[in-house]
């Protein structure tokens, strides 16, 4: 689905409906301004930090001792853990628990993982999940490295494939390592195996 006004590639009817309702390019579009809300209103925050108001100071201590928090450089630099990056659990597709070659029990976080994961396990090919890659200062995670032949693979559908393709070839680039992106036709014993010869 493509939009009318710029020709981007939206990956739903709900996607390409809000995509065009604010394109740059539809000159009828619902201009959501900075300092007033779509309906016309200035948000209740807006010009207020943790210094000038007491409501978002009391926020901002409690999101510290749960050890929330939004993005920082010293969160970028702890491998997302203070608030950003990959993280476990997150997100809304389906999850699911599995022990990596290794024992240690990971979160897979698509049937297209899982899947992958089978493959792996009923050919004896060991996997794990692996640390993060840097590309452009940015962290990237791929879902499975097989050490003993120092590959990534990362199953994706293919929008997402689509989507990614430019950071993926960062990542192998900066890092000189092989990247396999696993699209739905790719989960198959025979296709893994042979990236493994």
């Amino acid at each position: 689905m493509f939009c009318k006004f710029c020709n981007k590639e939206c990956k739903n009817k709900n996607s390409l409906t809000n995509h065009q309702r604010l394109c740059p390019k539809n000159s009828d579009r619902k201009y959501v301004s900075h300092t007033l809300g779509e309906n016309g209103h200035i948000a209740w925050n807006k010009g207020l930090t943790k210094e000038t108001n007491s409501s978002l100071a009391q926020l901002s201590a409690t999101h510290k001792q749960l050890g929330l928090g939004g993005w920082s450089k010293k969160a970028s630099s702890n491998g997302g853990k203070a608030g950003g990056g990959y993280r476990e659990n997150a997100g809304r597709s389906k999850k699911f628990k599995v022990p990596d070659s290794f024992g240690t029990v990971v979160c897979l976080q698509s049937t297209y993982e899982l899947r992958c994961s089978d493959i792996l396990n009923e050919l004896g090919i060991k996997w794990v999940r692996p640390k993060a890659l840097k590309y452009d200062g940015k962290n990237y995670f791929a879902d499975f490295y097989l050490p003993e032949h120092d590959l990534y693979l990362d199953p994706k559908n293919n929008y997402k494939a689509k989507l990614d393709q430019t950071k993926i070839d960062k990542v192998k680039e900066q890092n000189s390592i092989s990247v396999f992106i696993l699209l739905e036709d790719h989960l198959t014993h025979e296709y893994i195996k042979s990236l493994c010869s």
